[in-house]
């Protein structure tokens, strides 16, 4: 841990000489000095890592250097903070030159403590201690993205309780007609969520409920926010819809709830609920009415389960039988391509580590992701259960230690990407991109060959989730979106944090009280945090989070502002979305040191031009909420100057006047920007472009965008939208033929012509065509696209009246939307089209006069979903409607009118 912190340090100091070398003249060889100083102490934390947990004189020496590292990086930043303050003032002369003295009068001290600890080392015998070489695991961050294993889709571990599932499909479908509200009750980690899920992905509840929703509560809920996303779950709403819902009140949303769920069969699990009051807070928007719905309870409180339904006996799950533990251990320490032949000696070994577990099936999983970055021989495995036999004890203790032991088996490199997860609330949806761009404005990630930050991060977030630490939640085509983390696990990340001074967690209830950490996360009013902590030290401070526990419509006012761009002027991370901000003031330019700023939710329309003033920024999220009305946002000309930046989300970012964009070399994402003079002024020079989003093209700009767009040829994912209804505007023919890397194109406007096959991207896997206005059937060429996965069609995108699905095609596609085609009239699909076809939605396509007759051919079509649809009549079970026959074997159909008219499930 304190490795990294000196390796982020050591970066700074080697960035403060090189760009500083003239101003740094008379201390530039103490700088050097210390840096050397570092790197020796560096070489031996990374060894000493291993057995500082263990050996109080080891964890002792390291407390000494953490803090010392902690004071001389602020020593640095302070001095960095100074020099660029008096550059922006115009200043020079005198001040520069005390600058230097004082900087170096503060470098001896540092070195003259170094001296100590280094001495330390040698009094008390760390130097003679047995480190232990670094893990094999350690070796493995040295390989290259193409020599990693390609990481498996994580399947639902459902060992030892498939009778329970059984058993609660069966509750759910056969029980009474009343409103009944079924509980799963156990232990953390006992396997609570992975039952309800189960239960809910079944094929015969998907079938049997015509609507279903899944939330979770957790211990910190923002009721307001649950309504919200029971209702997007429930009914089918349209983005204006959705900014009604967001402005309306609780009362109001509970009111609606309760209405649309009325006359409806419905199934809602309400997941990690640990309160009677949660509880309360909630039920009202459930009727009692006798329509069969469910709802399903998952807690750790036996007392929560009989208060929400005292007439079901809750479901209690069991702990694991030794065969079951043994079963789900080699289902994780074992690749699915290994087969399950193991010695005796090394079965015997891995028997013995899975009874360790006590039955806790998180326990099991954690130690198996242990293992599996193991060699498969039984002295490797033989040190795990040491290890383990080394520290036993029973119950809930051996458990965390199971846990924090694969905590400690954790590279260096990764034991401080796992303790920043403490910064996401409990039951979090943790949005990955949001998660690798903290991690690499935290310095957490090391720079490796010719990869960039972000790539060498998405490495250690799939490391992480080999190693069971974090759990996949949701992977597009080309890699994870979101991210949890089980909240045990969560609880020993901010655990080992906060003893480490990594970072400190507070509540509502604990904000007076004055911290020293490195990263402060707050938990509710920002508003009334700084008015209680306006005098406590910050100079440590350098990421503050804060999470709304409630939705927040004052601004801050100037004494807010003033609190957070003087007191935390250290700062290189500033998270504060969702709290109704408006205005930034000027003074957040004098904030140098910020590299993350994330104002994500909040209603910026503007930034200050002093925004130009954080040199070391990298990420600058401020797009508002997706369910706020699109509202240009100015960003100022000399956002150029910003030579570090290399995220900026936005919503319909304008940028005023002529700017020199191709000044930002560094840039990765550019999204949801208007079109204008800047494609001109340099987008071609934007090289390492990932993903592109320009709104409103019009025809002084689709020339220019299109022979730029042929040079950045690092795109993943590119959007283009024309002017909103202007069918006057046409992007001109297109080429993506050079575009090995681009994924997801997304195209929303006229066409000349749809590109033939070998202009489109070769490894394209996403497609989202809008108002094309072709006139030839795109299908002809779209099914041709070897690797796509994801076609959506919207809106007048072909003017003919028939698609063919021909036999053959679109062998990789999973997901199609066909919507508001209100051209067409026959749909045709061919035996052996869409082979791979997984779900299948059509809405407002209202003269489509039948489903396809090839449909009874998809056999992998699990899901379809006919909303707003006259041909919904044809869809009605056997020997009704005509259209049955062909879809009688999808386990879930789901039939919804327009908003708020409901859906039928069948």
């Amino acid at each position: 841990m304190a490795e990294s912190i000196i390796t982020f340090f050591i970066e700074k100091l080697s960035d403060l000489i090189t760009r500083e070398a003239n101003f740094l003249t008379g201390v530039d060889e103490q700088i050097n000095s210390l840096r050397n100083e570092l790197e020796w102490i560096r070489s031996f934390l990374k060894d000493a890592d291993g057995i500082c947990k263990d050996n109080e004189r080891v964890r002792l020496w390291v407390n000494q250097v953490r803090s010392i590292s902690y004071d001389a990086e602020t020593v640095i930043d302070e001095f960095i903070f100074k020099v660029e303050r008096q550059r922006q003032r115009g200043r020079r002369g005198m001040g520069q030159l005390k600058l230097l003295h004082d900087l170096g009068n503060q470098i001896e001290q540092i070195k003259k403590r170094i001296e100590e600890v280094s001495v330390n080392k040698s009094k008390y015998g760390i130097e003679a201690l047995q480190i232990g070489e670094p893990s094999s695991s350690s070796s493995q961050q040295s390989l290259s993205r193409r020599q990693r294993r390609t990481p498996v889709v994580e399947e639902v571990d459902v060992v030892g309780i498939e009778d329970e599932a059984e058993i609660l499909v069966s509750q759910l479908i056969q029980g009474e007609p009343r409103l009944s509200i079924l509980s799963i009750v156990g232990m953390g980690g006992l396997g609570k969520t992975t039952l309800a899920k189960k239960v809910y992905n079944s094929n015969e509840v998907s079938r049997h409920f015509e609507c279903r929703a899944w939330i979770y509560m957790s211990q910190e809920y923002n009721i307001k926010e649950l309504l919200e996303s029971l209702l997007n779950q429930v009914a089918e709403l349209n983005k204006r819809h959705q900014r009604e819902v967001t402005q309306m009140s609780e009362q109001n949303l509970q009111r609606l709830l309760f209405g649309y769920l009325k006359d409806r069969r419905y199934l809602v699990v309400v997941d990690d609920i640990w309160s009677k009051d949660a509880w309360d807070s909630l039920k009202v928007v459930f009727p009692e009415a006798t329509t069969g719905s469910r709802v399903m309870l998952t807690t750790r409180n036996k007392e929560v389960a009989l208060h929400a339904d005292m007439e079901n006996i809750p479901h209690e799950l069991r702990f694991l039988s030794k065969d079951e533990c043994w079963t789900l251990f080699c289902k994780k320490a074992l690749p699915k391509n290994v087969p399950l032949v193991l010695s005796p000696e090394l079965q015997k070994v891995g028997r013995d580590i899975a009874a360790k577990c006590g039955g806790l099936p998180l326990a099991v999983v954690v130690l198996g992701g242990l293992l599996s970055r193991k060699d498969r021989i039984p002295s490797e495995w033989a040190k795990v259960l040491k290890r383990i036999n080394g520290k036993f004890c029973e119950g809930h203790d051996q458990i965390t230690r199971i846990l924090a032991l694969s905590y400690d088996d954790l590279p260096y490199n990764l034991k401080s990407c796992f303790l920043c997860l403490g910064v996401f609330p409990e039951d979090h949806e943790i949005h990955v991109r949001k998660l690798i761009q903290l991690w690499v404005a935290e310095g957490l990630v090391q720079q490796r060959g010719n990869e960039t930050m972000e790539e060498v991060a998405e490495d250690y977030l799939e490391e992480l989730i080999d190693r069971c630490m974090l759990q996949s939640s949701r992977r597009s085509s080309v890699g994870i979106r979101t991210c949890r983390i089980h909240d045990m696990l969560r609880n020993l990340s901010i655990s080992e944090a906060m003893e480490d001074k990594f970072l400190d967690v507070r509540q509502i209830t604990d904000f007076e009280s004055p911290v020293r950490t490195h990263r402060l996360i707050v938990y509710g009013d920002l508003r009334k945090y700084i008015s209680l902590n306006h005098n406590c030290p910050t100079r440590y401070l350098r990421s503050f989070l804060c999470h709304a526990t409630d939705v927040y419509y004052e601004e801050l006012g100037r004494k807010h502002w003033r609190f957070l761009c003087g007191g935390f002027r250290l700062l290189r991370v500033l998270d504060i979305p969702q709290m109704g901000i408006t205005k930034l003031p000027n003074e957040i330019g004098e904030m140098i040191h910020l590299r993350y700023v994330g104002l994500r939710g909040n209603y910026l329309t503007s930034l200050p031009k002093t925004i130009c003033n954080l040199i070391n920024l990298q990420t600058l999220d401020i797009k508002p909420t997706y369910a706020v009305a699109p509202c240009c946002q100015d960003i100022p000309s000399i956002i150029s100057e910003m030579i570090q930046l290399r995220h900026l989300h936005m919503n319909w970012g304008k940028i005023l006047g002529s700017s020199r964009i191709g000044n930002l070399r560094n840039l990765q994402t550019l999204s949801e920007i208007e079109a204008g003079s800047w494609i001109e002024n340099g987008l071609a020079q934007l090289t390492n472009l990932r993903k592109l989003v320009v709104r409103g093209v019009l025809n002084s700009h689709r020339e220019a965008l299109s022979n730029s767009i042929v040079c950045l040829e690092n795109l993943q994912s590119l959007c283009l939208s024309t002017t909103v209804n202007d069918k006057s505007i046409v992007f001109p023919s297109l080429t993506f033929s050079n575009h090995v890397h681009l994924y997801k194109l997304q195209m929303f406007g006229r066409l000349e012509k749809l590109p033939d096959l070998h202009g489109f991207p070769q490894n394209i896997t996403q497609l989202y065509l809008q108002g094309s206005c072709l006139m030839q059937d795109p299908m002809a060429t779209l099914e041709k696209l070897a690797h796509l996965r994801t076609l959506v069609l919207s809106g007048e995108v072909y003017k003919g009246k028939t698609l063919v699905c021909s036999a053959g095609g679109f062998p990789e596609l999973q997901e199609l939307e066909l919507v508001d085609l209100n051209e067409i009239e026959e749909w045709r699909v061919e035996e052996g089209a869409m082979s791979s076809i997984k779900r299948v939605k059509l809405f407002a396509c209202f003269y489509l006069k039948m489903l396809p007759e090839g449909f009874q051919y998809l056999t992998t079509l699990k899901e379809l979903e006919i909303i707003a649809m006259p041909l919904k009549n044809r869809i009605l079970p056997e020997n009704v409607g005509e259209d049955w026959y062909k879809i009688q074997h999808v386990p879930s159909v789901v039939i919804k009118d327009v908003f708020f008219q409901g859906p039928r499930r069948y």
